[in-house]
Formats: structure tokens, sequence, C-alpha cells
């Protein structure tokens, strides 16, 4: 006979039965781990991996030495990634960073990539379990203003530019850029074993890049067949856009000074290689 419920034969039965697992809270999951972390530098690391492009990585990692400069009152090039325990991090401390970074006047787009990069950071950290919470959870990300249709050239001012850039390597590449739709990157990396003929005499070329994806895209004749005459090495490997000196890839700063200095002989200032590519798909 069980007895009345709170009697003592009841109460006995009761603490005999196994804790239902709803109420074991953290405790039941202590010790299951997604990731192996001991430090800020570790997480850091595992994070970046998480993302395709080195350009992201590099400009990511950048961006939380800022925070933790931030932090430390100091330089993001003078510390250290473990000379923040990111576990410590609070609401406050990354609303405090948001307002230091716009009273420091930084651009909105940069400002938007350095509170995303945290952002991103630490809620990869509350995903695998190695912060409580993400304290940048709530932290808005500065919006920039939709300047596009600044950056989109006419079809005119594009043959403006390409006619006033005097003929050879530097008309190439801005043609290249303009009729593909390429990216600064993958102009960069273009070897000439990506450079085919294709059907009635045109050209084609083959652009790897952003996401690690592959994609062919046709040039007009003209431009393929300028490519051919510029060049300098029967490598398959060679750089198609190469430096004059060394025959070394341009690097992409080069790329886009060449882009810069003929748009301002074309009396337009600020072009670069981007807009060049969102003009191609404006007027495709």
């Amino acid at each position: 006979m069980i007895g009345r419920p709170g009697g003592f034969m009841f109460d006995s039965l009761i603490t005999m039965l196994p804790t239902p697992l709803s109420q074991w809270g953290d405790t039941a999951h202590a010790s299951v781990k997604m990731a192996d972390i001991a430090n800020t530098a570790q997480l850091v690391e595992l994070w970046k991996n998480t993302k395709r492009s080195v350009q992201t990585r590099r400009s990511y990692d950048y961006d939380i030495r800022c925070f933790i400069a931030f932090l430390l009152g100091d330089k993001p090039n003078q510390v250290r990634l473990n000379d923040i325990d990111l576990r410590t991090v609070t609401i406050n401390d990354v609303q405090a960073f948001a307002d230091h970074l716009e009273v420091k006047e930084l651009a909105v787009t940069t400002r938007h990539r350095r509170l995303a990069a945290l952002r991103s950071l630490l809620r990869f950290g509350h995903k695998i379990g190695y912060l409580q919470f993400n304290a940048a959870a709530d932290t808005p990300l500065p919006e920039p203003e939709d300047t596009l249709a600044e950056r989109i050239l006419s079809e005119l001012q594009v043959m403006t530019i390409v006619a006033l850039t005097p003929p050879g390597r530097d008309r190439l590449l801005i043609q290249t850029l303009y009729y593909s739709g390429a990216r600064v990157s993958e102009l960069a990396g273009l070897t000439w074993k990506r450079v085919q003929p294709n059907r009635d005499g045109h050209g084609q070329i083959t652009l790897y890049g952003k996401g690690q994806k592959t994609r062919t895209v046709i040039i007009p004749k003209e431009v393929y067949e300028g490519l051919l005459s510029i060049r300098a090495s029967k490598s398959p490997d060679a750089a198609v856009f190469a430096s004059r000196k060394g025959g070394k890839p341009l690097k992409a700063r080069q790329i886009e000074e060449i882009v810069t200095k003929a748009g301002e002989r074309a009396g337009i200032k600020g072009v670069s290689p981007h807009w060049l590519r969102h003009s191609h798909a404006s007027h495709s």
C-alpha cells in the first residue's frame, strides 16, 4: 500500500525514480564537445577556417584584433589574440566598441565589416559550446548607403575609358574585366591555360574565384586576339596579366591602380574594377 500522496512511502518511492533528462540541465551535456578549444587564438583560427576566401580570413583576423586592441587600449598590430579571453566579453564591451568605431568616423562599410566579423566569431563560439552566449547578437550593424547606381558606368563611359588607355596590357586588362565581369582576384589569378578559343573566333576564359567556384565566360574576338598578341610566355601556367618587370602576376592593388588611373584619364574619379563588374551586369 503506497499511502496518501506526501506520505512517507510515497516520498520514498519518488526518490527512487530516475531523474528526468530535462532536469539535468547543462550537466547532461557537460562532456559533449563539438571542438577542443582552449583559448581565443584557437577559436579564431577554427572560425577563420570556415571562410573560403583567403582575403576574408585576413580581413576578419584584423577586425578581431581591432576589437581586442580597443579593449586593451592598444594598437591592432601590437596585440595577441590570447590577450583577451572571449568568454569574459560582455554586451557592454561590444556596444562600447560599436560606439568607438562611430566616434572615429570610419566609413560605414568598415564599421559594418568589423562588427559583422565580431558578431560572426561570437556566434560561432557560442554555437560550438565554447562561449555561454553571443554578446554581439543584438548589436545592430550600420547599413551602408546604397550607392550601386553611382558605380555603374554607361557604355559610352566604358568605351571612353578603353579608348583613352594606351593599347597593350592595360587596355586589354580593362576590356577583360568589363566583358567577363571578373573579380580582381579572378583576373590576378588568370593563367594562359584558362584562355581558350571558342566558336566563331571568339575566346573564352575560365575564372576561378569566390566560393571556390569555377565559371567560363565568352570574350569578344578582338579581346581574345589582343590577349594572344601580348603573350610573352609559352608556359600554360604563366599569368595572362603580368608585371613588365619580372613577369610575375599583377597583384590586386596593381590592377586597381591601373583601372583608377584609366578612369581619371576619362575624367571619372574613383573608378574601380568592381565598377566595371557592375557595369557589365547592367549592360548585359
